[in-house]
């Protein structure tokens, strides 16, 4: 857990080995800055911090040849199985950036804002994705930031409006089409599947997939 400047581990969990825990120490390093140097201006803005925090800690990990809980080693990878599972999660947990009380922190927000954050460097590439990002962390430094701002600063700083593009990845009822990998598909919604919602006994389980 981060929690401004301090960051909280279980007993014992820096004892295990490096490639168990990088990835998820990684996610708590990047809350200092998406979560504590520029914070959420309100809850439905949590996937700016959970996105952020498991895009970085999943491409630490993929870069040091880490497997991941499923067993896969890349972020295409990890993208592709998180892609087939959007129309279900839309359905479930509702869109990425429109979450309730019940669902709030549930996988919809930490893998779910990562494939966001996967398609928009897809459709921009990876270095005015990182222009895109250094100019978002720096504007609202010390403050806080809405989705509407992430989503103003991706349009100004790539060039084209990206604001239907994005809207449509965080508010759409279907997910859209993943730029560069046109043959993914999605699993269709399985309707009598029970919701994967956060609350388990009263308290919220661990949904970053950096875990």
């Amino acid at each position: 857990m981060e929690t401004q400047t301090l960051t909280l581990f279980k007993p014992k969990f820096l004892l295990q080995e490096e490639k168990k825990i990088g990835s998820h120490m990684m996610h708590e390093l990047v809350h200092s800055y998406f979560g504590n140097s520029v914070s959420p201006a309100t809850w439905a803005d949590l996937w700016l911090n959970e996105g952020h925090a498991d895009f970085y800690g999943l491409l630490y990990r993929y870069e040091r040849g880490w497997p991941d809980s499923l067993g896969l080693t890349t972020m295409e990878a990890r993208m592709k199985d998180t892609y087939a599972r959007g129309d279900q999660w839309r359905h479930d947990s509702g869109p990425v950036a429109a979450p309730n009380a019940a669902n709030l922190f549930d996988s919809q927000r930490y893998l779910g804002g990562v494939l966001v954050l996967y398609a928009l460097r897809q459709a921009v590439g990876e270095e005015a994705f990182a222009a895109i990002e250094r100019t978002f962390l720096a504007r609202y430094r010390n403050s806080s930031a809405t989705t509407q701002d992430y989503i103003a600063v991706a349009s100004e700083v790539s060039g084209p409006d990206l604001s239907g593009f994005l809207r449509e990845w965080l508010y759409g009822t279907k997910t859209p089409r993943m730029p560069g990998h046109p043959d993914w598909t999605v699993t269709p919604v399985n309707t009598s599947l029970v919701a994967p919602h956060a609350r388990r006994g009263g308290h919220y389980h661990d949904a970053s997939a950096t875990l």
